[in-house]
């Protein structure tokens, strides 16, 4: 087994969570730190407007993160399950089909949201005297997704046979390198949002070729070739099956942020910065979290294919423990030194602050209570149940949202009042998560049983199929 892996099967749940989730906090940790940074420069040198521009587009763009990021569960779920049940070439197929398909899927995304891009800003009424930044940076953003698609799908095969820790060095390296450009692009060329943009690219299409080289190098433990890619239908449908109702959750969470965005950017260009800097904040207590839950769904995929039920039941509990406890900490964190923190974005922009502080006490304080929500969503994905939490948060966030900055906030026009729509959509769909959770899980164990009960009634062909070694080995 690779040195870097983590053995989910054995030993003490809470230890191997531990083990394998803190790469991950680590991970989207130095992810938000680098963006951070990015914030920083561009809106010390960027030029006036420069920040604001590109806070313009991040409701957009972490639409489409968290989108694809979806689909890249589906990648996590059905190879952490192959590997689980010591399937190497079930496992080596899903491996193969998922790169090919994240390339083509993330080729085709680009070219057609490029069409709407223009359009989707106009329509979200960004400020006129950012809207030219804010539209090219956007664009620039668009070329990265298929080196995203690429990289996630990549980083998700090694998660899904315990290795968190290559890609957190794969990001290290990408995300340095992007300091290092956006320091010569924005204060050296003097390149503006151009230079930000054009340093994200570069950046995110270094880090794909380097999960790639791990995967495919010869030698490598991975043992993945050029030439077997091809789509597996089965394997394609496995994914999607449940990557796309994942996507679709964390986008329909993403595209909230739209219709709110669109009222933040109606009370001008200082209250965008201010939102812009106060998103920095927000992507610590929140990286943080769902970094945590993508190592639950890992874990509780590799036990489910190894049927150890019991075993993924401790591991919902434990996650839940670590999820709200960390969203606490590090969102009171934020809550306490939040108007030194907000003054690293916009140094003596009081008026932008005071923007950002509103967003941060009503957004970061109570944090925590996204932490039981994002506990059950990921604990279901481990167990390739997809759809109903899809429904639930699509309803509960996206639905719930659009309706307060529709009839709440023409009443209580600011940032406060506004983000507090965050909390209470989390609580509705906490209830309603929480009312069919075990029903679903029971149902998804009776069927898993029911197929292995199928399986084994049937004689066995000769052969071990590519059965893996003892995950316990070292």
């Amino acid at each position: 087994m690779n040195r870097k892996a983590v053995d989910l099967l054995h030993g003490p749940v809470l230890g191997k969570l531990l083990a394998f989730s803190i790469p991950l906090v680590l991970t989207q940790w130095l992810q938000t730190l680098f963006n951070s940074a990015d914030s920083m420069i561009v809106g010390r040198w960027g030029g006036e407007g420069a920040l604001a521009s590109v806070g313009a587009t991040f409701s957009l763009n972490l639409l489409i993160i968290c989108f694809f990021g979806g689909l890249a569960a589906g990648v996590m779920v059905c190879a952490g399950t192959d590997w689980g049940a010591g399937d190497r070439e079930s496992f080596d197929r899903t491996a193969h089909t998922a790169i090919l398909l994240a390339f083509l899927v993330g080729l085709c995304a680009t070219v057609i949201i490029e069409l709407l891009a223009a359009s989707v800003l106009t329509a979200m009424h960004v400020p006129e005297d950012i809207r030219p930044g804010a539209i090219l940076y956007f664009r620039l953003y668009l070329l990265v997704i298929p080196g995203q698609m690429v990289y996630n799908a990549g980083a998700s095969i090694m998660r899904a046979r315990g290795d968190s820790q290559r890609p957190l060095i794969f990001l290290t390296i990408a995300g340095v390198c992007n300091v290092c450009l956006n320091l010569l692009f924005v204060i050296a060329f003097r390149w503006g949002v151009f230079g930000v943009g054009i340093a994200t690219v570069i950046t995110q299409y270094l880090s794909a070729v380097l999960a790639l080289i791990i995967l495919f190098r010869p030698g490598s433990e991975y043992g993945m070739q050029f030439s077997r890619l091809r789509l597996h239908k089965d394997k394609v449908f496995r994914i999607i099956r449940v990557g796309l109702p994942a996507g679709l959750q964390a986008s329909m969470l993403a595209a909230s942020d739209i219709p709110l965005q669109t009222c933040v950017n109606s009370l001008g260009s200082l209250a965008v910065a201010g939102n812009a800097a106060a998103l920095n904040l927000d992507g610590f207590t929140f990286s943080a979290m769902m970094s945590l839950g993508q190592g639950c769904m890992v874990f509780t995929s590799q036990c489910v294919g190894a049927r150890d039920f019991a075993r993924a039941r401790k591991v919902l509990w434990n996650g839940m423990l670590m999820i709200v406890g960390i969203g606490a900490v590090i969102g009171w964190l934020c809550v306490l030194f939040r108007m030194q923190l907000l003054g690293l974005f916009q140094p003596g922009n009081a008026a932008a602050i005071a923007f950002g502080e509103q967003r941060v006490m009503a957004v970061c304080s109570l944090a925590f209570i996204y932490g039981f929500l994002e506990s059950m969503n990921s604990s279901m994905r481990g167990y390739a149940i997809s759809v109903p939490q899809a429904i639930i948060n699509g309803l509960g966030l996206f639905g719930f949202r659009t309706l307060w900055s529709i009839f709440y906030f023409p009443h209580h026009q600011d940032l406060f009042h506004l983000y507090l729509s965050y909390p209470v959509a989390w609580s509705l769909c906490i209830a309603a998560m929480a009312a069919i959770y075990v029903p679903m899980v029971r149902r998804r164990v009776a069927s898993i049983t029911a197929e292995d009960a199928a399986r084994n009634a049937v004689p066995a062909d000769s052969g071990s199929g590519g059965a893996l070694p003892d995950n316990s080995g070292s």
